[in-house]
C-alpha cells in the first residue's frame, strides 16, 4: 500500500471526526478556524524543516516504491499529511473526551 493512500484515509478520518466534534459540541467553525489554521501552518513549517534535517543527516530514508514522488527538498509530500491529521484529530478528541471548547 502506498503512503499516499494510507495518508488520505487518516486525513479524511481526522477531518470527519473534527466536523463531528464541532457538530456534537455545538462549536462554531468561525471560532476555531484561526487557531486551527495557524497551528497547521506552524506544524507544516516545522515538518518541512525537521524532516529535511533528519533525512539529510541520514537518520532515515524512504523506499521510492511507496512514495508518489513529489518532495519538498528531501521530504516526501506524504510526510506533510501527519501534521494535517494532528491539527484536526487532537482538538476533536479533546472536545469529545469532555474538554472545554474554545470561547465563542
Amino acid at each position: 500500500m502506498k503512503f499516499a493512500l494510507l495518508s488520505i484515509y487518516f486525513m479524511a478520518g481526522s477531518i470527519l471526526l473534527f466536523l463531528v466534534a464541532l457538530r456534537l459540541k455545538h462549536i462554531g467553525l468561525r471560532s476555531v478556524l484561526p487557531p486551527v489554521a495557524s497551528s497547521l501552518v506552524v506544524l507544516l513549517l516545522l515538518t518541512a524543516v525537521f524532516d529535511n534535517v533528519m533525512i539529510s543527516s541520514g537518520l532515515f530514508d524512504y523506499g521510492d516504491q511507496t512514495l508518489l514522488g513529489p518532495r519538498i527538498l528531501l521530504a516526501p509530500i506524504e510526510d506533510f499529511s501527519y501534521p494535517v491529521c494532528a491539527v484536526f484529530l487532537a482538538p476533536a478528541l479533546w472536545w469529545l473526551a469532555g474538554g472545554r471548547p474554545p470561547l465563542a
